[in-house]
């Protein structure tokens, strides 16, 4: 009777027991066994059949040095050496160039972007998907270490040159104009406050900051951003220098003209989001009717009479329609008689700013230090330059590294290199487009022969602007 009870007992337990189980740790059948083995095996397989598939076509897709979509150089693979795996260097840019050169990069930006919306994300390939079809690049973090360098420098430079006059404006970017464009929330550097506090480390140098952020605010309601580039319209740059000229102690440029070049460009946040559902207009400034100039490039010894380069609007980046993109050295000269001669230190914010300068300077000469490797000083001393400007988007000053040794290599140009660069100036004047003009008829005859050479060569770089 016991027995029978403890039995009893022992049954109802386990009947209690399994009624309580999970479903999914239910007792299976042998079917249902095998059947769950061979889901797992398979799933197991095509994980490893799809990695297999991706590897080999990485390894036989030839790797990329630049995007067009995403207008950027793309990672290569690191060399490895016991230096590069002790510091995690290697491991670094071996992740950086995996996913640079991964197949069908643009296809997979495109699914992310789309993945990012599904859940209701605001930001996709470190874009912020903004309000009214803006694309918003994020603000920079400084880097302390190319912020002290490029701040010495520029002291250290205008301290070697009190002779020139100097400016600087570094351009915030569109998040930092345009706040109520950003997705709710969205995190962002305080970059009005950053370049506010640059600027005042740079009191009593000699250097004047000019404050353009106002004035973009004042007109952000006349798209003086791209919605798809980083980059400020021909507009934006514009009202800017309604903000500058005072402080250049030139004249105020006339009003707005402009022509419209395109209507379907996409820039470089486009690209980078994956987001393709808006395209930009571009315009051009159209109000140096008369004005008489050519542009020289020294990098590919072209010479023409325009400041626009049409045939970049058939490429994927459209903005290189300013001056054909971005030189170590661009030069303007002009048949003007100011006495005075610029020197530009710049990004590519400047590329479709400098048109408005155009009547108020002899000579013009545009440096970007990414891509100059010479000495600036021969170059102030050759030219005569008699006004600096600084012109950067903070974005790029805000780890820019280059401004810093260009500038140290104006400064520690010895005077007999300062000297002999004039003399060489000098007796190759008639022949180097890089000296300085020997007056109005030398100016003349430059534009007449850039013209000529326009008309022979039946290029169409004016833009449809009469020689703009």
């Amino acid at each position: 009777m016991e027995e029978t009870t403890r039995k009893n007992r022992s049954s109802a337990r386990r009947r209690v027991a399994e009624a309580g189980r999970p479903a999914a740790q239910a007792p299976k059948t042998g079917k249902s066994k095998k059947l769950y083995r061979f889901q797992l095996r398979l799933l197991t397989l095509l994980f490893f059949l799809m990695l297999a598939v991706f590897t080999l076509v990485n390894l036989f897709t030839r790797d990329r040095t630049f995007s067009p979509n995403e207008n950027r150089n793309l990672a290569q693979a690191p060399k490895i050496s016991v230096g590069t795996l002790l510091d995690g260097s290697y491991f670094s840019g071996l992740t950086d160039y995996l996913a640079d050169q991964f197949f069908a990069r643009d296809i997979w930006l495109s699914v992310n972007l789309a993945e990012n919306r599904l859940i209701g994300r605001k930001e996709a390939g470190g874009v912020f998907l903004g309000r009214d079809g803006y694309l918003l690049a994020k603000p920079e973090t400084p880097d302390e270490t190319a912020m002290n360098a490029s701040a010495e420098a520029l002291k250290a430079f205008a301290s070697r040159y009190p002779e020139l006059n100097m400016d600087m404006v570094l351009v915030p970017c569109a998040a930092a104009v345009m706040p109520d464009k950003l997705p709710a929330n969205a995190p962002v550097e305080d970059q009005l406050a950053e370049i506010s506090a640059f600027e005042k480390r740079l009191d009593g140098s000699g250097i004047t900051g000019i404050n353009v952020a106002p004035i973009l605010a004042e007109h952000a309601a006349e798209q003086v951003y791209y919605r798809t580039d980083h980059h400020w319209t021909t507009r934006g740059a514009y009202y800017a220098y309604q903000a500058m000229y005072e402080d250049l102690g030139i004249n105020r440029a006339p009003e707005y003209k402009a022509s419209l070049a395109s209507v379907t460009f996409e820039g470089t946040l486009a690209s980078q989001s994956g987001s393709h559902s808006v395209k930009d207009p571009i315009e051009i400034f159209r109000g140096l009717d008369g004005a008489e100039y050519y542009t020289y490039y020294p990098d590919s010894e072209k010479q023409v009479t325009s400041l626009y380069d049409v045939e970049k609007l058939s490429e994927k980046d459209q903005y290189q329609v300013f001056f054909g993109g971005n030189h170590p050295v661009v030069e303007i000269h002009t048949v003007n008689d100011t006495g005075r001669n610029l020197l530009i230190f710049k990004d590519s914010y400047a590329n479709s700013f400098v048109p408005y300068l155009v009547t108020s300077y002899d000579n013009i000469y545009m440096v970007d230090p990414r891509y100059y490797y010479d000495n600036a000083g021969l170059l102030i001393s050759a030219n005569k330059i008699t006004d600096v400007l600084f012109l950067y988007s903070m974005n790029t000053f805000a780890t820019d590294r280059t401004l810093a040794d260009t500038l140290n290599s104006a400064v520690q140009e010895n005077a007999s290199e300062a000297r002999d660069g004039e003399e060489e100036g000098t007796e190759d004047g008639a022949e180097s487009a890089t000296s300085e003009l020997s007056g109005t008829s030398a100016a003349e005859s430059a534009v007449e022969t850039a013209s000529g050479e326009d008309a022979a060569g039946g290029e169409d770089n004016t833009a449809g602007e009469g020689g703009i």
